[in-house]
């Protein structure tokens, strides 16, 4: 069977994002089909580009894999998926062949967006195997008993039950031959900064923040590539296309602690010249694992404290409290690694005296970068969820396709203009 995945992704916010995700699907399925990849990021002329490629590549099925659903700013809203809803209708006109949309982004709302979009099917979670899984029993029977399959019956959308693999060790390295990782790796995004090559090493999220999906997505137990894998790539791909800058995506970089010891040394023992950056959450700090990072190459953390306030960090459930936050961020300081910071504003329990709290904090230790949200996306099915509709936020026929913030009260005519004095002291925080 010829396979089509597409990538429609073309939001270069910070750096254009290499769809990880996607190569990794599509590393799976060249496993039994002709498979071709259109990535649509540096596309001169999107619609020309399905055009060609469908009519040369003629495939029998077409998959879409939706990143984003929007930008997450409540002061300057932005929604991705319309533009998702034009290309289905474009290939409609193209060809017979079939529509799944899939990714991390459609994951989050699929019924929803099923509705949206038009699509054929829909697949939740994990592509890996489970495409492949669909794709093999496709057009008989078998199919519709696919883990995570959406598809609509007797005019109501059925799910089938998700299905997380028990282990990574079985798939195959990410297809970055598909795309143009070395385009990727020059090209620049918002931040002007040349472009990062993402690598992943392990999934899945312990932790219970009210706010975030990762736990939906990924499941909550760890699963990882042996550390000898992960380097093994990294060196692959310095090998191949001269790829130096790395990006880690694992939602918490430093858990397990051993497991990310072990994963830096393999990286070192590398002996090459690689640079990357990864994502420290402050309830496991550790000043050995930092040095180490910095020792393998590590120029740079994000680490995710999100507020220096006791009691927004305890309404967020974020699972650490203000003084591992401090010793964090001492650590990373003491270990001479930089790092930048996230604020999320506007929380339950937040006011105008903990964003005041928070941000003398950060000033205090003088972070390369402060990153500033003010709202909190709410996501259907979450805890966040939850209170809005407790709150009257949100009602219970609301949808949440289109972007809903969590904005405390006291915020929505104070914070705009204090934060813009506390930018215009600090230059280098951004909101």
């Amino acid at each position: 069977m010829r396979v089509l995945l597409i990538s429609p992704n073309r939001l270069r916010l910070v750096a254009p994002p290499l769809p990880l995700g996607l190569a990794g699907v599509a590393a799976d399925v060249k496993l039994e089909h002709e498979t071709q990849v259109l990535d649509l990021m540096f596309a001169e002329d999107p619609e020309a580009a399905v055009r060609q490629t469908v009519q040369e590549f003629k495939p029998d099925f077409i998959c879409l894999s939706l990143r984003n659903i929007d930008n997450q700013d409540s002061r300057h809203s932005q929604t991705y998926f319309p533009e998702v809803k034009k290309l289905i209708r474009l290939i409609r006109d193209l060809t017979p062949a079939p529509v799944l949309v899939g990714g991390s982004g459609f994951s989050i709302m699929p019924r929803q967006l099923m509705a949206y979009l038009g699509a054929d099917f829909g697949l939740i979670g994990e592509g890996e195997v489970n495409l492949r899984t669909f794709l093999r029993n496709w057009p008989g029977g078998g199919w519709r008993h696919c883990p995570g399959l959406i598809k609509q019956r007797d005019g109501a959308w059925q799910i089938n039950p998700v299905r997380l693999l028990d282990s990574l060790v079985g798939l195959p390295s990410p297809a970055l031959e598909l795309f143009n990782p070395r385009l990727y790796h020059e090209a620049q995004g918002t931040a002007k900064l040349p472009g990062m090559i993402p690598v992943q090493s392990r999934r899945g999220c312990p932790m219970g923040c009210i706010y975030c999906t990762t736990p939906l997505l990924e499941g909550r137990r760890v699963r990882a590539w042996p550390p000898e894998t992960v380097a093994a790539r990294l060196a692959a791909w310095h090998e191949k296309w001269g790829l130096t800058r790395f990006y880690f995506v694992d939602s918490i970089f430093n858990h397990p602690l051993d497991y990310a010891r072990r994963l830096c040394q393999a990286i070192k023992d590398l002996h090459l010249p690689l640079e990357w950056s990864c994502i420290i959450n402050p309830a496991f700090p550790d000043p050995q694992l930092f040095q180490l990072i910095r020792e393998a190459g590590g120029v740079r953390v994000q680490v995710g404290n999100e507020s220096g306030s006791e009691l927004v960090l305890r309404h967020l459930v974020k699972g650490f409290g203000l003084e591992q936050v401090k010793q964090t961020l001492n650590f990373l300081a003491a270990a001479d690694l930089p790092y930048t910071c996230f604020l999320l504003l506007g929380g339950p329990g937040e006011t105008p005296d903990s964003v005041q709290e928070s941000v003398a904090l950060l000033e205090a230790h003088k972070p390369l970068m402060v990153n500033l949200t003010v709202g909190v996306r709410i996501y259907p099915g979450l805890p966040l969820h939850r209170r809005a509709l407790d709150e009257g936020l949100v009602q219970p026929g609301d949808e949440l396709l289109w972007p809903r913030f969590y904005l405390a009260p006291q915020m929505r005519d104070w914070i705009w203009g204090y934060l813009e004095e506390v930018t215009e002291r600090n230059p280098h925080w951004i909101f």
